[in-house]
């Protein structure tokens, strides 16, 4: 049979055939406004930072599809209120333990850089936690609202490293490390750190926590006793918070969309969102799911955390 009589059968095939176009990574959806309370012209957009804050984007099982990190869904929020005339403020539901370091400062410089160009106030209302990096966040608000229940502080830095040495002797397992540098494995869980990369880690630790107190003293202006209780890391009460002046007031969400009005001059507004599209029934409550990403990573990577370990 001739090469052309194969490839003629072939082509018919294909005619008669529907292709169906699979995409493993689907573009992103415009956000679409939903209104959650209120009412009249000016709008009041809801910024939601909850959960573990990270830059890495979250993954499926399979790492098929992945879900955009925190700070890209805050970013988004931010670029659609930007292009929105009717936007006077911003009001940011917070329930987190805190992040990376680096995630929880992009967050604080997003939201405060964007709140100065267009003149927004912002008003953070604080959920069950708000604590190291979620708390670190608040402090781009003007205001700080907390429900009488919630648990914040935890002002500082941790970082985790794991000594599987033992364990690995147990079983008979021995790592050999081939290196640059005296230092180049600090963070490898394979043996116990020196005494001198003790000492460097805690001045990174150092570093870090440093800059973090510099922004509550410059944000919140404490008191002199405040800050030394506030410097010990642990987490308050929203009662306690209020005593130490970490938090303006204690309240529900409506309390701080009302604050963010009386700070815009505002006599009516819409509290709005800006979720992807199948998301109408959302409320002032409502948020993204739930994820388990960043404990590993604090434990395998040694990376700096503002974060509240319970």
């Amino acid at each position: 049979m001739k090469k052309g009589m194969l490839v003629f059968p072939f082509l018919l095939i294909l005619a008669g055939c529907t292709l169906v176009e699979v995409n493993l990574f689907p573009r992103e959806r415009p956000l679409k406004e939903v209104t959650l309370m209120g009412e009249g012209e000016a709008r009041v957009v809801l910024v939601d930072v909850s959960g573990f804050l990270s830059t890495s984007r979250g993954s499926s099982l399979l790492g098929i599809t992945s879900r955009p990190s925190i700070v890209e869904r805050v970013r988004r929020v931010l670029d659609r209120a930007a292009k929105d005339s009717r936007v006077k403020g911003l009001l940011l539901r917070i329930n987190s333990p805190g992040g990376t370091v680096t995630a929880a400062d992009i967050l604080y410089h997003e939201i405060s850089t964007e709140a100065r160009r267009h003149k927004w106030p912002v008003v953070a209302c604080l959920m069950e936690v708000a604590a190291s990096g979620g708390y670190y966040v608040a402090l781009s608000a003007d205001r700080v609202v907390a429900h009488p229940t919630t648990v914040t502080g935890a002002v500082g830095v941790i970082a985790l490293k794991l000594d599987i040495q033992g364990l690995l002797r147990k079983v008979g397992v021995r790592v050999e490390v081939y290196k640059s540098g005296a230092e180049k494995d600090t963070w490898f869980p394979f043996r116990p750190s020196t005494p001198e990369e003790e000492r460097h880690i805690q001045e990174m630790i150092q570093a870090f926590s440093g800059r973090f107190f510099r922004l509550v003293e410059e944000r919140r202006h404490l008191s002199e006793s405040s800050m030394a209780q506030v410097k010990t890391g642990r987490v308050f009460p929203a009662s306690l918070a209020l005593k130490l002046g970490l938090v303006d007031k204690t309240g529900y969400m409506e309390d701080a969309f009302s604050l963010v009005r009386k700070l815009a001059g505002l006599k009516k507004a819409r509290l709005v969102a800006y979720l992807p599209p199948g998301k109408a029934q959302a409320n002032v409550y409502s948020g993204p799911l739930p994820s388990a990403r960043g404990w590993l990573d604090l434990l395998t990577t040694g990376e700096a955390a503002y974060l509240w370990v319970p």
